[in-house]
């Protein structure tokens, strides 16, 4: 029995670091390459399981040699791949990033490859029904509708990185309890141009527990119908922003499982994810919770 569960896109990343971004049709030599899982599901698992939460992935991944890799790499982290089904024949969803050290922007070329998404009727509703937690990212998306609907009937917390506007994602949205948006997200699903409006609406039309509106290195703030509750980022030397937004959902729901407030485990999850952009890599660079408590009491937080 696992505290998280989790169904959504595991991807099998090529990170390639190079000192500036290539012209079209010339050659730039790297400075470095690393082969990581990534997915904005699936590393918020790994994350959340680094920071102390029992995780399991449920999706499908191709027989190939990208699909194995990122069984391998579930089992390195502690993360349960028992529901996890492998698709023989199948091209496993893959992508390279270049990562500018100059600036540490991120280059994504990403390719879903041929695995057919998870049928409802191909998931353990079992591990769902006794789940504390499931998380969601947009993919997957028929099995994701009948997975929230189950866990709403049995009282598990559905969670949604709504990082992307995917066809077909409000049907999702009335199932979900913790909607995490990206600020994008929000405008360009409700039409409003003003973020916390966007929050407004979105709140009163699917009524979640909490609504968090993550707005990058700006941090992000919290809604519950009325009051708009800002949480910090922190000023770090960044060499490596890809995954901070999946690790910041993983640390949340960390927090939340160790029994932090909505608020502080924004707070803590903000913390985790400003650490892991100090290092290279998605999920290597993901900071254990001590380290995440000792870096939030340097920042002031002496309540943690």
């Amino acid at each position: 029995m696992s505290e998280i569960v989790g169904i959504g896109a595991s991807v099998y990343d090529t990170l390639i670091v190079t000192e500036g971004f290539p012209a079209e049709d010339t050659k730039l030599q790297a400075t470095g390459t690393m082969i990581q899982g990534g997915g904005p599901c699936a590393t918020a698992l790994v994350a959340a399981r680094i920071l102390g939460a029992t995780c399991e992935y449920m999706g499908c991944v191709g027989n190939d040699a990208y699909g194995r890799f990122l069984m391998d790499d579930f089992q390195k982290y502690g993360v349960g791949t028992e529901h996890t089904i492998r698709k023989d024949g199948c091209i496993s969803f893959h992508s390279f990033v270049l990562l500018n050290s100059q600036n540490s922007s991120r280059t994504c070329i990403w390719n879903r490859g041929t695995v057919p998404e998870l049928q409802p009727e191909e998931m353990n509703i079992g591990a769902v029904k006794s789940a504390k937690i499931l998380h969601l990212d947009g993919h997957q998306l028929d099995a994701a509708i009948q997975a929230a609907m189950v866990a709403r009937e049995y009282g598990v917390k559905v969670s949604l990185d709504a990082g992307g506007v995917y066809p077909g994602i409000e049907r999702l949205l009335p199932y979900v309890d913790f909607l995490i948006p990206s600020e994008e997200f929000a405008v360009a699903v409700t039409g409003q141009s003003d973020v916390r409006k966007a929050a407004s609406v979105l709140f009163a039309k699917y009524r979640p527990e909490v609504l968090i509106i993550t707005q990058g290195a700006k941090g992000g703030f919290l809604f519950h119908g009325e009051e708009y509750a800002p949480y910090r980022s922190f000023r770090v030397e960044a060499v490596d922003s890809n995954g901070a937004g999946d690790v910041f959902h993983g640390a949340f729901l960390a927090g939340y499982g160790k029994g932090m407030n909505f608020r502080k485990a924004a707070q803590f999850a903000s913390a985790a994810a400003a650490l892991k952009c100090t290092q290279v890599g998605a999920r290597r660079s993901v900071p254990t919770y001590e380290n995440t408590i000792q870096f939030l009491r340097r920042n002031g937080y002496a309540d943690f």
